[in-house]
């Protein structure tokens, strides 16, 4: 209730939003500029604190970014085209200077098990290089990464990715990725079902190996700057046991062992423990919350209707997403949305993306956009990437994606929203007794012409690019900031 207070006061009480006799918001004076360094916490990972992440510095942080997606499904295995080894660089930095544009802080950065271990005991290192290089390169552009293992309906010989076709104790037919409709494979292919069926049970001694390839993973990137935490496993799925039962009895119990397992090798990482694929449409689980501390609870969340060619209401974004903010509330823990997203032609994208945004804001949850790859070969014939097959944007739908949001908050309480249509940006919260500084990302491209700050106390320096640093007035509790167009 606290929040929805706050979120109510942006568009009532507050000055800097009171409406006149025109109804156009009260203006505060422009904001006074001051030189502010860049905050450098003394750690690059972030603590769960209840429902927030909080840095080194004690900030509560906002995490909106983007899947380093379907492209990484496939060889070579990462979200880019690139002509030959000594290209592989320029076409990184390529993809990552593009992210930064967007004003993204974090990549969700998928890895499939076939592409680190494509034989028994042999894991390949070309690969990893280049996982880690990703990583690293997010990381100089200030971009934290989630080191997420991705299935989908379990191995490429199902026309999926995942995991390797050792780990199945029968004949397997060719990897291929040319399947429309690919998820019904989870009901109707018996062989899928069976897959899950005999890791789950560790029959053939396929999650033995699983929980090898995971301690290799937690210690490789342990030290690793930026990396904040590992996803176990994508969308899980049951086989054909009950999904009530399996969840509570055998996916539950295994989060806590993973958990567990990688604080084994990096005791200070998050980690983000998903729900099915089929919970990520109703926004309901029967998981229980696993045992451990520094988890986050990372489900998905997509509208059929959007996957499948109709017009979703927008309004369903608020709906389904506060159920998932209720669960974190529930469990007293950080909730990511994973993945959501739509098809770039779908005719309402913009307006419904933005939709997503504004309750992902109004719920305070942290979100990564499903999904950005550049290729001109696709995943089973999904066009979900941010950008089209000859590397333009998808323009609606980056316009929704690249928008205001705090990064950082040196306080408490925070409350943000930001009006699309007016490009009007508002944050509030409550400074403790020694200010500090809070960021705001600001994209160029949501200002062309520039924009003013209006501040209710303290100082703004706006020459660090895509960001607006906030500096309050020393004693002042509350602040108030708004970003409008010049």
């Amino acid at each position: 209730m606290q929040r929805l207070r706050l979120l109510l006061a942006l568009t009532t009480s507050l000055p800097l939003l009171a409406c006149g006799p025109t109804d156009e918001p009260a203006a505060l004076p422009d904001a006074p500029r001051c030189e502010i360094a860049l905050p450098a916490p003394p750690d690059h990972r972030l603590v769960a604190s209840g429902t927030t992440l909080r840095d080194a510095l004690g900030r509560i942080v906002f995490l909106r970014g983007v899947n380093a997606g379907g492209r990484s499904k496939f060889a070579p295995f990462v979200p880019f085209d690139f002509a030959s080894e000594a290209d592989f660089q320029d076409a990184l930095d390529r993809y990552l200077d593009r992210a930064a544009s967007w004003g993204v802080s974090a990549l969700r950065v998928p890895f499939v098990w076939a592409a680190v271990e494509p034989s028994q005991g042999m894991d390949d290192e070309t690969f990893l290089a280049r996982y880690d290089a990703l990583l690293d390169g997010a990381w100089k552009r200030r971009i934290w990464t989630i080191v997420d293992f991705h299935q989908d309906i379990y191995s490429d010989v199902y026309c999926g990715d995942g995991f390797p076709a050792w780990t199945l104790p029968f004949p397997t037919p060719e990897p291929h990725h040319d399947c429309h409709n690919w998820f019904v494979r989870y009901s109707q292919d018996e062989d899928v079902r069976a897959a899950f069926d005999k890791f789950w049970s560790d029959e053939h001694g396929a999650r033995t190996a699983f929980r090898a390839l995971w301690e290799r993973i937690a210690a490789r990137h342990a030290n690793r700057p930026g990396v904040l935490g590992y996803e176990p496993i994508n969308e899980p799925h049951q086989g054909t046991a009950d999904l009530k039962t399996w969840e509570q009895t055998v996916l539950t119990p295994f989060y806590t062992e993973m958990a567990a397992l990688i604080h084994a090798k990096d005791p200070t990482a998050l980690v983000f423990f998903d729900a099915t694929g089929t919970d990520g449409i109703g926004a309901f689980t029967y998981l229980d919350k696993p045992e451990g501390e520094g988890l986050v609870f990372a489900p998905h969340w997509y509208d059929s209707l959007a996957l499948f060619g109709g017009t979703p209401a927008p309004s369903n974004a608020s709906t389904y997403l506060s159920r998932w903010a209720d669960k974190g509330r529930e469990w007293n823990i950080p909730v990511l949305i994973g993945e959501s997203g739509v098809p770039r032609d779908l005719e309402t994208a913009g307006e419904y993306v933005t939709a997503v945004y504004d309750a992902m804001d109004d719920n305070a949850l942290h979100f990564t956009y499903w999904e950005y790859s550049d290729s001109k070969e696709t995943w089973n014939f999904e066009d979900l990437s941010l950008i089209d097959y000859e590397g333009q944007e998808a323009t609606a739908i980056t316009s929704a994606v690249a928008r205001p949001y705090a990064r950082a908050v040196a306080g408490e309480a925070p409350a943000f929203r930001y009006d699309a249509a007016a490009r009007r940006f508002a944050l509030t919260y409550d400074a403790p007794a020694e200010n500090g500084v809070t960021e705001i990302v600001v994209p160029e491209r949501n200002y062309p012409t520039g924009y003013r700050v209006e501040l209710s106390n303290g100082c703004v320096d706006a020459t660090h690019p895509g960001l607006l640093l906030v500096r309050p007035t020393a004693g002042q509790e509350r602040v108030e900031i708004s970003v409008v167009p010049r």
